[in-house]
């Protein structure tokens, strides 16, 4: 994939981002009202920010520094797709108590969701963008992470365990997500509010024995008062100072953004026709405790994904997001889809026996065919910016005019020189150049 615009300003980094990286929990938001972009991202900016002044460095001692910052992305983001991919099919597989082959049945059916190109740009999640990538599904596979653990007492109803480097690892990473991707306030606050609803409702209603320790509403009540305190200092952000639409036109671009998503691309149709349709046979035929149990928690999913979508419109309306649902902001649900879709999948291949699990079989080997043969591969499309990387590497020109017609470290074509500056100092950063060389697009 090429390299994004935003890029440069967040790894030499850019007057804008300086005040982020150096006050992480916005402060001088609160002691002196300053105004400045994202005070609430700090981590986000920060794992960016480290990352791509490290690990492209080090990879230099076995290739040429243009490929390594190539390579760098590549890995961090197979890392966070195998992640991602490996802790959903714990979360399908959260009643064993060893990882077993089931695990290996449960990442072939999902990971064809995961699309590169294809569907990208309805259901993608691993972003084109890297600098989208470390901002939301790095974080986002990091939350999963964080809500394993009460994931599994809840869903097996055991005691939540009382391990001190557990407990400080949960703790850190409430901090370290409370200050990062724009989604997670959200996603964590509709999720304690559903959390304190049934606990309530089960154990003072129904008077149910649950596990639901004194940790958990620790956990949870410390997680949302981060995340208030997150949203609060977010407020301060120049990027929203001059949104004047009106709520009633953000909700309206809401609906236009879901009618876009699921009727441009069939990738999100297939999806949701197979989990109703997994869902309606497993009400129908399935009559176990477990299946009961995943039915619980898919409504709870269901009820999560509108609560958020309904919130979305309260986080303001920037242009490069006209509709403002769009697969960045919708890769919570569709997350969660891709677990129920995986989930209920998963369970009626293990239900079905004879011919109705051959013919259920050849159904998902054809709805992951046809996500697998969508995702073309399209290898070339950094081609162009290599090669003006190298022409401005080798030039002994201090300005260097390309004849190229494609992004370069940019969102669009720079035709002029001095937007070249900040990515001037970023390529002598990665040691492609060995001065800073400006640059511009003629041709």
């Amino acid at each position: 994939m090429p390299l994004d615009g935003d890029m440069a300003g967040g790894i030499i980094p850019s007057e804008d981002v300086k005040p982020i990286l150096k006050d992480p929990f916005g402060i001088s938001v609160i002691q002196k009202k300053a105004i400045y972009p994202n005070p609430n991202r700090f981590f986000a900016h920060w794992t960016f920010y480290k990352y791509f002044n490290y690990f492209p460095i080090y990879l230099q001692r076995v290739v040429n520094p243009i490929e390594s910052v190539y390579l760098s992305c590549a890995i961090i983001k197979i890392i966070i797709q195998i992640a991602l991919i490996f802790l959903l099919s714990i979360y399908i597989n959260i009643d064993k108590k060893k990882l077993n082959k089931d695990l290996i049945l449960i990442a072939t059916i999902i990971t064809p969701l995961f699309q590169t190109n294809g569907y990208r740009s309805y259901m993608g999640i691993i972003d084109e963008s890297i600098t989208y990538t470390f901002f939301y599904a790095l974080p986002l596979t990091i939350l999963l992470l964080y809500y394993l653990p009460f994931y599994k007492s809840w869903y097996n109803n055991t005691p939540f365990p009382k391990n001190k480097l557990l407990i400080s690892g949960l703790i850190f990473l409430c901090v370290f997500l409370s200050f990062n991707c724009p989604l997670i306030p959200g996603i964590t606050l509709v999720i304690t509010v559903m959390f304190y609803i049934n606990y309530f409702k089960q154990n003072y209603l129904m008077h149910e024995k649950k596990y639901f320790s004194n940790l958990f509403l620790c956990f949870f009540t410390f997680m949302s008062l981060l995340s208030l305190y997150s949203v609060y200092i977010g407020i301060n952000n120049p990027i929203f100072s001059g949104n004047s639409m009106r709520i009633e036109e953000r909700y309206s671009k809401i609906l236009v953004g879901i009618y876009s998503t699921v009727t441009q691309k069939i990738g999100y149709p297939i999806l949701l026709i197979i989990i109703c349709l997994n869902i309606s046979i497993i009400k129908k035929y399935i009559k176990d405790g477990f299946a009961n149990k995943a039915l619980v928690f898919f409504k709870y999913i269901g009820i999560f994904s509108l609560f958020y979508i309904f919130l979305l419109p309260f986080g303001g309306y920037k242009e490069y997001r006209p509709n403002i649902l769009r697969y960045d902001t919708l890769m919570p649900v569709t997350i969660a889809l891709i677990y129920i879709y995986g989930f209920s999948t998963y369970l009626l291949i293990k239900y079905f026996t004879g011919k109705r699990k051959n013919i259920y079989a050849l159904l998902i080997i054809i709805a992951s065919g046809i996500y697998t043969f969508a995702d073309n591969p399209e290898f070339e499309k950094n081609k162009c910016e290599k090669l003006s990387l190298e022409k401005i590497s080798l030039s002994s020109e201090k300005i260097v005019r390309l004849n190229t017609n494609c992004s370069i470290l940019s969102w669009g074509k720079t035709t002029d020189s001095i937007n070249s500056k900040l990515n001037s100092k970023l390529l002598r950063k990665w040691q492609i150049t060995k001065v800073d060389k400006l640059y511009y697009q003629k041709y």
